[in-house]
C-alpha cells in the first residue's frame, strides 16, 4: 500500500512508520542513536535485533531497557565512527551550523536516518528568523534561549540553524552522501532522509 493509500497517522504514529521502514533496509548491526531523548526508537531498533547505543545530554526520559548501552554525554563529542548506522531523529535542528557541520564531519562513511526541520521561507509555525546566511549556508535561526530547561529542546547552545532543504542537502553532499528525501513531509518542515555513503 503506498503513504497515499493508508490511512492518515497521527504525527508520532506517522514518524514511527518512516522510521521504521527505512530501518529495514538495512541489516541488523551497531547503531548510534543521536539525541536519543525518549529512547523509543533506540528500543525499536533493538527489537529488529540492532545493538544500539544511544546518546542524549540529558538523562530523564531513557526507559529501562539493559539491550542498549545509555551513555549521558554532549553529541558535540561523540565519536561517531565504527557504527554501521546513525539514527538521527529530532537532534540536527537544535544545532548550530558549526555543530551540524561537525557532527556530519565526524559521520562521514556512514549511512544515517535523518528526521529534522528545514527553512521553508514564509513560514510562521515557528519562532524563526528571515532567511539568512550563516558561513556560506542558507537557513532560518531559531531561539531556544526560553527552551532550555526543556529536555526535547537545544542543549548549551540559545540559537539553533534550520538550513533550507537544499542547503542541508548541499551540506551531506559535500561530505559523501546521497540524500533521499521522504515526500509528502510528514509536517510542512519536517521529514526523513535517508543518507547513503558514495
Amino acid at each position: 500500500m503506498s503513504d497515499q493509500q493508508r490511512p492518515a497517522l497521527s504525527t508520532n504514529q506517522e514518524r514511527i512508520h518512516r522510521f521504521d521502514r527505512l530501518l529495514a533496509m538495512f541489516p541488523p548491526g551497531r547503531a548510534l542513536d543521536l539525541g536519543a531523548g525518549h529512547g523509543g526508537f533506540s528500543v525499536r531498533a533493538a527489537d529488529q535485533g540492532w545493538q544500539v547505543t544511544a546518546v542524549d545530554a540529558r538523562a530523564e526520559r531513557y526507559p529501562d531497557d539493559d539491550r542498549i548501552e545509555w551513555r549521558v554525554e554532549d553529541i558535540r563529542t561523540t565519536d561517531c565512527q565504527g557504527y554501521d548506522l546513525i539514527i538521527n531523529l529530532g537532534l540536527f535542528y537544535h544545532l548550530t551550523l558549526a555543530d551540524q557541520l561537525s557532527l556530519l564531519d565526524r559521520s562521514v562513511g556512514t549511512a544515517m536516518i535523518l528526521d529534522t526541520h528545514v527553512a521553508v521561507p514564509g513560514d510562521a509555525a515557528f519562532d524563526l528568523s528571515e532567511i539568512t546566511t550563516v558561513d556560506g549556508y542558507r537557513g532560518r535561526l531559531y531561539s531556544e534561549q526560553d527552551k532550555q530547561h526543556d529536555p526535547r529542546s537545544s542543549f548549551g547552545n540559545d540559537d539553533s540553524f534550520w538550513p533550507t532543504q537544499r542547503e542541508l542537502q548541499r551540506m551531506l553532499h559535500e561530505r559523501g552522501w546521497d540524500i533521499l528525501p521522504w515526500r509528502p513531509y510528514y509536517l510542512r518542515t519536517r521529514t526523513f532522509f535517508l543518507c547513503l555513503p558514495r
